[in-house]
């Protein structure tokens, strides 16, 4: 089995273009494994019904959850069951390019110790609507060029458009579980990028940019901070291995700097969204518990501008 393509649902808007896009897939050497991670009885009995046509195809094992999982827990639970010489997580809300699959597997041969390949993205809106394009990379780059271009926010992480070695994936324990899954692809993508990350310049997958794939929730910000450090610490870990040589163009001083000034800009943004949606009272409980995180002027304007 070359592929295995983990589709972990808790949504069912644009399920059935994302099974559709599986499907239409013109290198068939793949498994699909489908869980049903939905918090209510009513979401899971609509995923179902959704998947009826796949639950007893021959290449398909679908489960759903007794109760919701975090995303890493039930991401790692589709990594144990995976088979595939490779391994890939399309969201329910995402849609494969009918030749994702073929080119992929075409990267992973040209570059056979390489762990990592990822490919260009379409973003599209709610309605399907082009909103934009990420940038075009080289064909293959080192693990520290790839977190350069990361840490000085010139390249963007997703989840769907990347696919891992699956041996490589299990070695390090699947997906980290220290985050509440916000930053988890980065931290996964990043550490697996030892041997080099390979890259394709084609459009191979339609991103979808819509306020339900991602939540701004108070409770979901109060979390941010913990996956933010998780997420500091593993870049730190990586430069430090990576840059503290004379083979690394990049002096570590620097990266480490860099990767600090990235850290504090994501906890000031997620200030800024927390107040956004707070009230006064609550937006003051959350900048006295994390005041030590936030850049003290910034995170008053944030504030004053979000309370009056």
């Amino acid at each position: 089995m070359r592929f295995t393509i983990g589709l972990p649902i808790t949504k069912t808007k644009y399920l059935k273009e994302s099974l559709d896009s599986i499907d239409a897939q013109t290198f068939r050497d793949f498994e699909v494994i489908i869980r049903n991670n939905a918090n209510t009885p009513e979401i899971k009995a609509e995923i179902k019904e959704l998947c009826k046509d796949w639950i007893n195809r021959p290449n398909v094992t679908y489960e759903e959850s007794t109760e919701q999982l975090t995303m890493p827990a039930n991401f790692n639970k589709i990594v144990e069951k995976s088979k595939g010489d490779f391994f890939t997580i399309l969201s329910d809300d995402d849609v494969m390019d009918k030749e994702f699959l073929a080119e992929i597997n075409s990267l992973s041969i040209k570059y056979s110790s390489t762990k990592v390949f990822h490919c260009r993205v379409k973003l599209i809106d709610g309605e399907s609507k082009f909103i934009g394009i990420t940038e075009i990379c080289p064909e293959w780059e080192k693990q520290e060029d790839f977190v350069f271009q990361r840490i000085y926010e010139k390249r963007d992480f997703f989840l769907s458009d990347f696919v891992v070695d699956t041996k490589a994936l299990k070695a390090i324990g699947g997906f980290s579980d220290k985050t509440s899954g916000w930053g988890v692809d980065e931290v996964t993508w990043s550490t697996l990028a030892y041997n080099g990350v390979g890259f394709s310049n084609k459009l191979l997958l339609n991103y979808r940019i819509f306020p339900g794939n991602f939540s701004l929730s108070l409770e979901n910000l109060r979390k941010r901070f913990k996956d933010i450090e998780v997420m500091h610490s593993n870049f730190e870990r990586i430069i430090r291995e990576t840059c503290n040589g004379t083979e690394s163009i990049y002096p570590l001083d620097y990266m480490l700097e860099l990767n600090r000034k990235r850290t504090q800009g994501q906890n000031d943004l997620v200030f800024k969204f927390h107040a956004k949606s707070g009230n006064l009272i609550q937006n003051l409980r959350f900048y006295f518990k994390n005041k030590s995180l936030l850049t003290k002027k910034r995170a008053l304007k944030d504030l004053i501008k979000a309370s009056f």
